[in-house]
């Protein structure tokens, strides 16, 4: 099977760079436990080959008791602890997993949902499909304790509840590509005809996630930016769980207009768990707002930020993902087996 390693290790690079300093080392195994693609990190506690060495040796009975012990013949996700060391493992398609080693004094619940993202995208690189190498920056509470240590105890990690249904709203100015971006997730199409959306429209769409027993729902409102419609918008608004903030980064005034959307927004639904989203970088001549733009509205605004192109669906995954793993990272459980 040939698999794009210069895909494989750029991923890679990316994960260890959201995680930071305690990430000692991720490594990519298959089912028998050989080691597919690894990489070390940076800070003085870095793991060097020998000691990757005993850590592998160490994998390989804990994925063949994971095989065993979990249902189905997948294991999802799961977390083992040694004196020295915290052990995630994350299932990435058939084909792989993906082991992340942090330091033994890490807290591991901040770091599942980048896992979750990047076992995601091992498994789309495996399939041979498109897939950015990005890992866009999550805002998680660092502060959270789910899953506490358990020295040579293999935990499993689930949801407390297996399905969740979300109210998911998408807000920023007319003609940011909202509406493609929707029909870009829900039917992987891209209309090139334009035409605005009148009043809302609503779609459904399953997320899922290999590493996770659980379905998000999410019921999609997608809301006309126009001013015209400014009036009704407080009422589709109303009791959203979760939503994107999105303008064209070829139009700056769009980008201008996000902090006056995420007002109206948590005016309606001041509970609600947002992401910024700069649509349309596939017009990367025309560009007027840049990376280092929407990260800083993005940080002022408590949020977290991605770019995407819903032309070419670069990306649009990952926003949709993101929100869902923003729904259930807090209710993250870990089970002893």
């Amino acid at each position: 099977m040939s698999v794009d390693t210069k895909k494989l290790q750029a991923l890679l690079q990316w994960y260890m760079q959201s995680i930071g300093d305690n990430l000692l080392a991720v490594i990519i195994v298959n089912r028998e436990g050989l080691i597919i693609d690894k990489l070390f990190g940076s800070s003085e506690k870095h793991l060097d080959e020998e000691i990757v060495g005993g850590v592998s040796a160490l994998v390989e009975p804990v994925l063949t008791r994971i095989t065993k012990e979990f249902s189905s013949g997948s294991f999802g996700t799961g977390t083992f602890d040694t004196e020295e060391y915290r052990l995630i493992f994350c299932e990435a398609g058939p084909e792989a997993v993906l082991v992340t080693i942090l330091d033994a004094i890490a807290g591991v619940d901040p770091v599942f949902p980048y896992a979750y993202l990047t076992a995601e995208k091992i498994a789309r690189i495996f399939d041979g499909r498109t897939v950015s190498p990005v890992i866009p920056k999550l805002i998680s509470d660092k502060n959270a304790h789910n899953i506490q240590k358990k020295v040579n105890q293999l935990q499993k990690i689930k949801v407390q509840s297996g399905e969740y249904a979300f109210k998911l709203i998408l807000g920023g100015d007319g003609s940011v590509g909202k509406t493609s971006m929707v029909h870009r997730f829900v039917d992987d199409d891209f209309a090139k005809d334009y035409k605005s959306t009148i009043g809302t429209s609503i779609m459904k769409k399953e997320c899922k996630f290999d590493g996770l027993d659980s379905i998000i729902r999410f019921v999609l409102w997608d809301l006309a930016g126009q001013s015209q419609f400014k009036k009704v918008r407080q009422s589709y608004l109303s009791n959203a769980e979760t939503g994107i903030l999105a303008f064209d980064v070829t139009n700056q005034i769009s980008f201008e207009n996000i902090e006056n959307w995420h007002k109206e927004i948590l005016s309606a639904s001041p509970n609600i768990s947002l992401i910024l989203v700069g649509n349309k970088i596939d017009l990367e001549d025309k560009r007027v707002v840049f990376r280092g733009d929407g990260e800083k509205t993005a940080e002022k605004l408590g949020i977290p930020y991605i770019e995407t192109s819903a032309k070419t669906g670069e990306s649009i995954n990952d926003a949709f993902r993101m929100l869902a793993l923003q729904m259930i990272k807090n209710n993250l459980v870990a089970e002893d087996i």
